[in-house]
């Protein structure tokens, strides 16, 4: 490989890297301090750059945010249980518990549960990986017509409104354990026939 090839390689991992410093202490900041409260000075600061090279990188301030959501997404997707196990809701109840454990994650809560929504709407979760994921889990490649496929979607809108809330109430409770008892059984109870909702009549 010629010399200028060598360089050329060595210009992108640093851009690579560059931009993944930006990305890490923007997942940082925007957890601590919230969106609002988060400058793109503050980042440049925090990861050692100009403000140049996240405006290169990223587009705004916005864009970044959106980027940082991403990151949780794929937290999201890699915590997911795609088992056959779900006849009885098991596979719901796990990503129930997996999405607590990364709700103990104020950060993560911060950013996903609180300023996502605010500033990227609540429309952006039917369209990202963890969408896809969730209907994998669901079994949404059985459905065929269109009143099904309507049915995944409107589902998968309020699984994810039930996690959700319920993460936010005993994030706020005094007695997480308790919260996360009566959470995990209204969770079960809600979702126990969620088989024959998706495909009445299919056992």
């Amino acid at each position: 490989m010629s010399r200028s090839g060598a360089k050329r390689r060595t210009q992108a991992e640093r851009r690579a890297e560059s931009s993944q410093a930006v990305l890490d202490s923007a997942c940082r900041l925007f957890g601590e301090k919230g969106y609002a409260d988060t400058s793109l000075e503050e980042i440049a600061r925090d990861c050692g750059l100009t403000i140049r090279p996240i405006y290169h990188y990223f587009g705004n301030k916005k864009a970044l945010f959106a980027a940082v959501n991403d990151v949780m997404d794929e937290r999201i997707v890699a915590s997911m249980d795609v088992g056959t196990d779900r006849e009885r809701g098991a596979g719901i109840l796990a990503n129930w518990r997996a999405f607590l454990n990364l709700c103990d994650d104020p950060g993560f809560r911060r950013i996903v549960l609180v300023d996502g929504p605010n500033i990227l709407g609540r429309e952006r979760w039917s369209t990202t990986a963890v969408s896809e994921k969730a209907r994998s889990v669901l079994g949404a490649g059985e459905q065929s017509d269109s009143i099904q496929q309507y049915r995944v979607m409107l589902f998968n809108r309020v699984i994810m409104g039930a996690f959700t809330e319920a993460a936010l109430m005993i994030a706020a409770s005094d007695d997480i354990v308790l919260a996360r008892s009566e959470a995990e059984r209204l969770m079960a109870t809600l979702f126990s026939d969620f088989r024959e909702y998706l495909n009445p009549g299919k056992k």
